[in-house]
């Protein structure tokens, strides 16, 4: 068996790659060939191998490096379709317990993977502005899933990163930020589709005392790349430069 985890490591992101690294070869699925596909501005930070892949990806500031995350995935959708399955994972994330087959993949009747962290039909997070193509109506569905951990059987994945990649340049042409970025896109995409849910056992913020013994925890970016930088660095003057730079390809503006 074959996963593809797919990986951003963009400017300071990437001191979380170690140790999401390690905690992956130990505990998730051993008995599985692992390969790692990591986009990064620090390639020679990371030293890359047969399993490990790099990419170079410009730091393209906030929100455009979660945001793109599609676009960026989609440019080597013919490098990673020899896997078996294909997972994202969070750059924050770190694997404490060993993850099952059974945790982890969907089934012989399912296509995807998601973590749910609201089961609502009503839940607040959904995109509700009808403009949107990312809109869900009231009732639609009961899931709310994180952006945080996903993936799935590699045909259908391969599907859900080009048809989000679309719907992002929909909203880019409608001149529309979806409001929580790749998270409302992917959101929007699951419905009615045939999906493992998992729950916040498989992702856990670092800080929260439920659920206990979880297996992967989020780590606190606040904690470790730094408050007052986080702050920051989601204001800085380039994110509006690759903005521009999107919808000038798009021939949205001149």
């Amino acid at each position: 068996m074959k996963i593809g985890i797919l990986y951003i490591g963009i400017g300071r992101y990437i001191c979380f790659w170690k140790d999401f690294y390690d905690s992956c070869e130990k505990f998730l699925i051993p008995e599985a060939e692992k390969h790692y596909y990591i986009f990064t501005d620090n390639e020679n930070s990371i030293e890359s191998s047969e399993r490990i892949h790099i990419f170079h990806q410009d730091d393209m500031g906030w929100p455009c490096n979660s945001l793109l995350r599609f676009k960026m995935f989609r440019r080597i959708k013919d490098f990673v379709n020899n896997n078996d399955y294909l997972f994202f994972f969070n750059s924050n994330a770190k694997i404490l317990f060993p993850i099952s087959t059974y945790d982890l993949l969907p089934g012989e009747d399912e296509d995807y993977s998601a973590m749910c962290i609201d089961e609502s039909p009503n839940c607040s997070g959904f995109e509700r502005r009808p403009v949107s193509a990312c809109y869900v109506k009231d009732g639609e569905t009961p899931y709310y899933f994180s952006g945080a951990l996903n993936g799935g059987k590699t045909e259908p994945f391969i599907q859900l990163i080009e048809a989000c990649d679309d719907i992002v340049d929909t909203e880019l042409r409608n001149g529309i930020m979806p409001i929580w970025h790749d998270e409302s896109v992917l959101n929007r995409f699951l419905i009615g589709k045939r999906v493992k849910v998992m729950y916040r056992d498989m992702g856990k913020p670092a800080n929260w005392r439920e659920p206990k013994n979880a297996k992967i925890i989020l780590r606190r970016k606040e904690d470790i790349l730094g408050r007052n930088w986080l702050r920051n660095y989601k204001g800085r003057e380039h994110t509006n430069t690759w903005l521009r730079k999107l919808l000038r390809k798009l021939h949205i503006i001149d």
